[in-house]
């Protein structure tokens, strides 16, 4: 990204004075607030887009339009609107963690944790900005500065599952696998205290991986099967299902989950390999060596400068 836009953007945060917001700019904002509530990021983006012709110095609705922009996987745009927004209005502490969020789909974490920083100074005690920051640091490799934002985190929202689950992560790349566990089975319990429908397989699928690692099969086969039950189309939960079913010499059912998980995500290497070795052990020789001919293939082709 320019960095004239880091430039204007920084400017923009320390001159601009907030708003006031008419009848019909609030109503245009609050329906783009409810597309965006529902998902639909498109449409709130047509939206505003439309509003801002007739109102192209109104910083909310480009606030708005930028995060519209930012879930839509469109990050440079997402920065140019940030920035057209922060000459109009100061950022407040979330905007400038989608800001850094946008640097994050660049992959420039270094500007990316500035923002993000910059956020959490500016509201110490938003939890999203700790998890958001934590996440980065996760992403770098730097796990114990990870630990130590989802502990800030969790001081603020004690019982959000993403942030007991993301700790856990954070402990496994410090070694620290029996801290992990404790971290997965408290995301689980609090989950299975709340709606079902808001259920995340991950803490199920990490606290499983574990227990495999463990030799513990007979408790993370059901957690595995609790994971698919919640996200039957996660590669990485099928994948885990037929690797432990490989460990049991229970090959048919091995075969069915990796069957499953090479159709979701057929660009994987190892899953057409495990794949193979499931059909060589039920004697289909020639499935087997068609699976092991593309694990090479993708093997070779990921691996091509």
């Amino acid at each position: 990204m320019p960095i004239t836009l880091v430039l204007m953007l920084t400017a923009g945060a320390l001159t601009a004075a907030p708003q006031s917001v008419s009848a019909k700019s609030a109503e245009t904002l609050a329906q783009a607030r409810k597309l965006m509530s529902a998902g639909d990021f498109k449409q709130a983006e047509a939206s505003l887009r439309a509003y801002l012709i007739g109102d192209p110095r109104s910083g909310p609705a480009r606030y708005l339009l930028a995060y519209a922009l930012l879930r839509q996987n469109k990050p440079k745009d997402s920065l140019e609107e940030y920035t057209r927004a922060a000459a109009l209005q100061t950022p407040s502490a979330e905007e400038l963690r989608s800001v850094g969020q946008d640097y994050v789909l660049l992959g420039d974490y270094e500007d990316a944790g500035k923002w993000m920083t910059r956020s959490v100074e500016l509201s110490p005690a938003d939890p999203e900005g700790w998890y958001s920051l934590g996440r980065l640091r996760y992403t770098e490799q730097r796990f114990a500065d990870a630990a130590d934002c989802f502990q800030k985190a969790l001081r603020e929202a004690p019982e959000s599952v993403k942030v007991h689950n993301n700790l856990g992560l954070a402990y496994e790349g410090l070694n620290r696998t029996d801290e992990a566990v404790a971290a997965y089975r408290k995301a689980i319990a609090l989950q299975d205290a709340g709606p079902p429908d808001r259920a995340s397989e991950q803490p199920l699928l990490n606290l499983a991986i574990v227990l495999i690692h463990r030799a513990n099969a007979a408790e993370a086969l059901p957690l595995l099967l609790r994971a698919e039950s919640i996200a039957p189309r996660e590669p990485r939960v099928q994948e885990q299902l037929g690797q432990l079913y490989m460990q049991q010499a229970n090959f048919l059912e091995a075969q069915k989950h990796l069957e499953i998980a090479t159709r979701i995500d057929p660009d994987k290497p190892n899953l057409h390999f495990l794949l193979g070795q499931a059909y060589r052990h039920l004697g289909r020789t020639q499935e087997a060596k068609a699976e092991f001919d593309t694990a090479a293939r993708l093997s070779a082709s990921s691996s091509a400068p």
